[in-house]
């Protein structure tokens, strides 16, 4: 019986190193310094991942401005050009959505009286959210251009 448990315990502590240590999401294994464009994507990602304070337009507005002024103050020395260029496109999409967020001032009781501002307001907030789905588009070609790590946008 203890000749079993001998051999039976390098088993366990190698199933259990397997078990604990194998899931770890590594990026990069050659112990390098996340390049630029990593280290961007990363930013852009933890900014678009920001939660409005509240479930209204004057929330959704707020969390826009803090968003694209956010994208807008990150340094791109170094960055991949389709990167800076995706994230450019959205800081432009999302600066219509405020300029016709100015025109309501915020105000949604201003969107049902007018059926063009209305129309307006939402193309610009289609517009937005089309850009970020292209930006989010990006990560497997950024994979294969840098050799990985790029984890998915949520």
């Amino acid at each position: 019986m203890r000749g079993f448990t001998l051999r039976a315990v390098p088993v366990y502590f190698v199933a259990f190193a397997c078990g604990c240590f194998g899931k770890q999401d590594v990026q990069r294994t050659d112990g390098a310094p996340p390049s630029p464009t990593h280290a961007y994507w990363r930013q852009v990602s933890a900014v678009l991942a920001q939660k409005p304070a509240g479930e209204n337009i004057p929330a959704y507005v707020s969390l826009v401005r803090t968003q694209t002024d956010g994208l807008r103050d990150l340094p791109t020395d170094g960055v991949d050009a389709d990167l800076v260029s995706a994230v450019a496109s959205v800081i432009k999409c999302e600066d219509v959505v405020l300029q016709r967020a100015d025109l309501i001032d915020n105000d949604p009781a201003r969107l049902k009286e007018s059926k063009e501002l209305a129309q307006a307001f939402s193309s610009a907030n289609r517009a937005a959210a089309e850009s970020k789905k292209r930006l989010k588009a990006l990560q497997p070609a950024l994979n294969s251009r840098h050799g990985g790590g790029f984890a998915p946008m949520g």
